[in-house]
This record gives C-alpha cells, sequence and structure tokens, in this order.
C-alpha cells in the first residue's frame, strides 16, 4: 500500500476542510516546506498536495510553494487545484511534479481529455473525480467540491480508459474521520480492475487503511487524521 499524506494548501498555509466546505476550514498554521520535512524525516517520499485556492477559483497563488517542494529531489508529488489547461499541466510538470491530478476541466473544456492524451503519459495524469451519492450514485462535482456535474462516477470510467490513475474522493465523508467510502470503492474496484483507484476521503486509523487494502486499494490519501493526531506518522510509517 503506498500511503500519500496530504498537504492542503490556502493562503500558504496548510489547512483542512470538512465534506468540501471552503466555510468549514481548519487552519493549521503550518508551514507546508517544514510539514513536507517532516513527511519525509519518516520515509514518505510521494506527497499529495492540493491548491485549494486553485481548486476553488482557478488561481495558482500558492505555486512558488508548490515549486520549492517539487526542487527537493528526495521527494515525489502528485499536485491538483485549478490546472485546468494543456499548459498550466506542462508547466506544473516542468518544476518537477511527477503526477498532475485534473478535475474539473475534464467536464468543462472540450477536448480536454484527448488533449490530456495527445500531450502526456498515462503515468503523468491522475483523474481527480470527487463524488457524492445521491440516489444511490456517485455523482461527480467540480470546482473545489462546489458544483454537481450530471456524470456519475462509473459512468465516467466507463466511457474512458486511457488515463488509469483514479483519484475517487468521496466529498460527504472527506476531513470528517468516519472512515472511507468501502462500499462505492468495492464496487469500483470490482467493475474496473484496469485503473489504480486512489482512495481518499474518511481515513481516521490505521484499520481503514487495511480495510481499503483488502478491497484492492494500492494507494491512499491521508491527511486530516494525521493533524488531528488520530493516526500518528510512526504508525502510518508502518503500515506502508
Amino acid at each position: 500500500m503506498k500511503i500519500l499524506p496530504a498537504i492542503d494548501l490556502k493562503n500558504g498555509n496548510c489547512v483542512r476542510l470538512v465534506q468540501g466546505d471552503f466555510n468549514q476550514l481548519t487552519n493549521y498554521s503550518l508551514d507546508p516546506i517544514n510539514q513536507a520535512q517532516e513527511f519525509l524525516d519518516y520515509g514518505f517520499k510521494y506527497l499529495h498536495i492540493v491548491d485549494l485556492d486553485g481548486a476553488q477559483t482557478g488561481s495558482q497563488d500558492n505555486l512558488p510553494i508548490i515549486k520549492k517542494l517539487a526542487s527537493n529531489p528526495q521527494l515525489s508529488l502528485e499536485v491538483g487545484g485549478g490546472i485546468r489547461s494543456i499548459k498550466e499541466a506542462s508547466e506544473m510538470l516542468q518544476l518537477g511534479v511527477t503526477r498532475i491530478i485534473v478535475g474539473t476541466a475534464l467536464f468543462e473544456t472540450a477536448n480536454f481529455l484527448s488533449e490530456l492524451q495527445s500531450n502526456f503519459d498515462p503515468d503523468q495524469i491522475v483523474l481527480g473525480l470527487d463524488f457524492k451519492t445521491i440516489n444511490n450514485q456517485q455523482m461527480i462535482f467540480t470546482h473545489g467540491w462546489q458544483n454537481e456535474s450530471s456524470v456519475s462516477l462509473m459512468e465516467f470510467l466507463n466511457s474512458y480508459s486511457y488515463f488509469t490513475n483514479i483519484l475517487a474522493t468521496d466529498i460527504s465523508l472527506d476531513g470528517a474521520m468516519q472512515g472511507p467510502s468501502l462500499k462505492a470503492y468495492d464496487n469500483i474496484i470490482k467493475a474496473f480492475q484496469c485503473i489504480n483507484l486512489i482512495a481518499s476521503g474518511g481515513i481516521s486509523s490505521i484499520k481503514d487503511i487495511e480495510a481499503l487494502s483488502k478491497l484492492g486499494c494500492k494507494e491512499v490519501v491521508v491527511g486530516k487524521a494525521i493533524y488531528e493526531q488520530a493516526i500518528s506518522l510512526k504508525e502510518l510509517s508502518n503500515a506502508m
């Protein structure tokens, strides 16, 4: 199991949202560079970075921080938030980012998926599919989880297969520390065995990580449980 500690950036600080709500934001007042170094000290070399300012507005105010993190040769980063053009994606990779996460533009920009396919290798791209379960369907949300699309997660996965890194975040559980969306992930893995499902949202314990591993998840993003000290970095490192 690859465990990716999360650094969510807003106004230059490490923060966490509850259920994707920008009005329920906890600012930990932590320097993200120091936080990344602490993760590295415990053996976590692959980090999950989200620019929440970018996700919300499309701006990239936290780019200097991302650039500094990407310059550390010991770190590998997957970065998302506000990447809505081929140019922005290319520039992020040129900084030294390993994988970029794209979400909103998949549903708003014509031919964006085909342009991504023409310009990038499959292992460079993560499709960020943020969802809420509505009437027993996992509906995809965009713009930093604020807008519901008309596309269900399963419908999208049925229609596209080139990029296989899928970051599926259950917004209703993200930041709530009530456990991950095991049923939804189980259904996805059983239906689409060729994808690399990256689980995100609700992780609150080592048992949650073990349950995801049993389902077949190979990667998991852990955020608030770290910052709230529900899981120690030592415990987490032993679970890798």
